[in-house]
């Protein structure tokens, strides 16, 4: 970056630390993605899918909303509790769990490389 260009970056020196946290504050809220709303068609299409990968140990794909951003994460789904709407979900590469509240789901797909 050109250190003549106007902008942020120049005068970033200049701002104080509550600005800078404004500043931060403000754009942490901006970026924030709210729950989708999903319809009964499309929960019936994931449930047929997660089923499916459980039957035959296939890896997924999941897109999904944790503390108002997007985050995604491939693995296998180790427990799925349809009462309550929760995929208790294990990381392929860590083997990390992740609990998964089905609502806070975008997108479900079966990943490419499943055995």
């Amino acid at each position: 970056m050109n250190h003549r260009e106007r902008g942020i970056i120049k005068y970033s020196p200049f701002l104080m630390p509550e600005h800078r946290k404004m500043l931060k504050e403000l754009r942490e809220k901006e970026e924030r993605i709210h729950p989708f709303h999903h319809d009964e068609q499309q929960y019936e299409e994931w449930n047929r899918i997660i089923f499916e990968a459980m039957e035959f140990a296939s890896y997924l794909s999941i897109q999904y909303i944790h503390n108002y951003r997007l985050c995604f994460v491939i693995g296998r789904v180790h427990y799925y509790d349809q009462p309550n709407q929760t995929l208790r979900f294990k990381e392929k590469d860590s083997g990390k769990i992740y609990y998964i509240h089905v609502p806070s789901i975008k997108d479900i797909k079966i990943a490419p490389f499943s055995p």
